[in-house]
């Protein structure tokens, strides 16, 4: 019983103390803010990669860190496709902590860790994702709180390497464009950000259509169905 209970409230005093650290020491207070961040990851010298993945796992594990910035600062630092690579292996990394921790310390205790009306909205979510492919909608759509998401995604029946490729691949294109607009703003490159700015909005406004054009055909048909016949 007692080897059962260790490694659950290990990962619990972890995470407490990690956050209370980072708190304290004012940490996670610069990684929050945008110039901040920027001086940081030019600070870190060789090991400025490192940093960027750590920073960016963090906003993942804490969901209080907005993953724009970091995503951002990370562009703007490091350029487009070395951004991108050093983000996308610690959002990964942190996806894989939230998912593996829900399945070690239980439902119950993450009620007590995150609110249990928001965890119920999450819940409401993933149940409509009857398939892979819906849940890859739930991480792709912006506006979801991903994070939340990915520790909600732990009491699902995916395994991890399956949820990994899912998230990972869904979360890709967002994740590219904020490191793009990053390297551009640092590059002065407004041109660029200004088009990826809004061929994000396009891509946003165009799937949002779709979603509502099929909610209303599937409305008009069940309602089709439903109409009474009568018998001649």
């Amino acid at each position: 019983m007692t080897r059962k209970w260790l490694l659950p409230v290990g990962l619990i005093v972890l995470l407490v103390v990690g956050v209370a650290v980072l708190w304290y020491t004012g940490v996670l207070h610069r990684i929050s803010n945008k110039d901040h961040l920027i001086a940081l990851l030019r600070e870190g010298g060789p090991t400025g990669a490192l940093l960027c993945i750590a920073v960016q796992f963090l906003q993942v594990v804490i969901a209080a860190i907005p993953g724009e910035i970091t995503s951002f600062a990370a562009g703007y630092v490091f350029g487009a496709w070395r951004g991108f690579l050093y983000s996308a292996i610690g959002v990964t990394l942190g996806s894989a902590f939230n998912f593996c921790f829900a399945r070690v310390v239980g439902r119950p205790t993450l009620e007590r860790l995150i609110r249990r009306d928001t965890l119920a909205k999450i819940d409401r979510s993933l149940g409509s994702a009857r398939n892979k492919s819906a849940m890859f909608l739930l991480f792709l759509l912006p506006g979801l709180p991903k994070d939340l998401l990915s520790y909600a995604a732990g009491f699902s029946g995916m395994t991890i390497i399956e949820f990994l490729v899912l998230s990972g691949l869904a979360r890709s294109p967002a994740l590219l464009a904020s490191v793009m607009i990053g390297a551009g703003v640092s590059r002065g490159d407004y041109r660029s950000v200004i088009a990826i700015s809004l061929l994000v909005l396009l891509a946003i406004g165009g799937y949002y259509w779709y979603h509502r054009r099929s909610r209303a055909s599937g409305s008009a048909a069940s309602a089709v169905r439903a109409e009474p016949r009568l018998e001649p």
